[in-house]
């Protein structure tokens, strides 16, 4: 089977080799990929400045789609053929956060592509608990899921409790997590205020459905936002931006307002008004991606919203990976980039 391996950190270092695809052990699933979706894991990966301890070479991808190929021992609820998402997380198994069902906040906790071998390749093998059965019509736009949906479910509805009718604050809500969340949240019945960078992305989210308020990142936010809830602000705000927008988000919550938190792309030392916290009764709550009942419960919800699904920007051909790589990093991209195994 062709895989594409990070041999080393830095720009180039990208390389498609063929290996011999690993047999299922007992409780073991192997997949036949078709697509793999990117994210910015990708990135960190290759660059390898994050300061997490990464050992290489390594495949990269994290968001895996496809159909079963064959099956271990001890496997009887999943046949040959039938079509599959992979969790992009995995744990120990054993240990308290595990056995309660919150594999991340385990120990062990690591995330494919990034600290075990990934997506970008032809055949992946995975542990039968972390493998979810999709709809016989599923298609690519399923593996732009896993990531982006699991992470932005785990902080808006099983970390904040967000319920149908609040307001939701979503910043970069035209990016992959921005808009997997914003696309929960209108599913959910709720009034989304999408932050974007510029006009062109108010266009895209407009052409692709979204009929709610917009606030452009370059605006003054908080008022925007105050004003069109009244000057009561909004209940929950999901923020992935990090230093740059987090005294915003604080700003910008209501009363009894929550937090989803759960990115640092502009760095992750932040100032505080310690205020907002305590005056205004706040809930802060960090999310690392997510666990495997949150993959099942937004399977669930698209299976029932369809019109949720992710927006597919891109896709390229496995040999062309860096390019997709680079796509993923420019300046304009919106939505998810995939790449195509086959």
């Amino acid at each position: 089977m062709r895989v594409m391996i990070q041999r080393a950190h830095g720009d180039g270092e990208l390389i498609l080799e063929e290996r011999e695809p690993v047999a299922p052990g007992a409780e073991e699933v192997l997949v036949d990929v078709s697509h793999c979706g990117l994210n910015h894991l990708d990135l960190w990966l290759r660059r390898g400045d994050t300061g997490d301890s990464l050992a290489l070479p390594r495949i990269p991808g994290s968001d895996v789609l496809g159909r079963v190929a064959q099956v271990g021992e001890g496997i009887e609820d999943l046949a040959v053929g039938d079509p599959v998402l992979l969790y992009p997380g995995d744990a120990c198994g054993a240990c308290a956060a595990c056995e309660d069902g919150v594999e991340s906040a385990c120990r062990s906790f690591g995330v494919r592509g990034y600290n075990f071998d990934g997506g970008y390749a032809e055949q992946v093998t995975a542990h039968r608990r972390g493998v979810v059965p999709l709809p016989p019509d599923a298609d690519e736009r399923w593996a732009a899921v896993p990531v982006s949906y699991i992470t932005a479910w785990n902080g808006l509805v099983a970390k904040c409790g967000l319920r149908p009718g609040e307001r939701v604050a979503v910043w970069g809500a035209s990016g992959g997590l921005g808009h997997a969340a914003l696309r929960i949240a209108t599913a959910l019945g709720c009034e989304v205020i999408a932050i974007v960078g510029s006009p062109g992305k108010e266009a895209w989210l407009r052409e692709h459905g979204f009929v709610g308020d917009v606030v452009l990142r370059d605006d003054d936010v908080v008022r925007a936002v105050r004003t069109r809830t009244g000057n009561r602000g909004v209940d929950v705000v999901l923020d992935h931006v990090g230093a740059a927008s987090w005294m915003t988000s604080m700003k910008m919550l209501a009363v009894r307002g929550r937090l989803a938190f759960c990115g640092v792309t502009t760095g992750y030392r932040a100032q505080t008004d310690l205020r907002h916290v305590f005056g205004k009764q706040l809930a802060v709550h960090g999310s690392w991606m997510g666990d495997r009942r949150d993959l099942a419960d937004v399977v669930a919800l698209l299976e029932k919203h369809p019109e949720a699904l992710p927006v597919v920007d891109k896709v390229f051909d496995l040999d062309d990976a860096s390019d997709a790589q680079e796509h993923l990093e420019s300046p304009g991209h919106v939505g998810k980039t995939l790449l195509r195994m086959r």
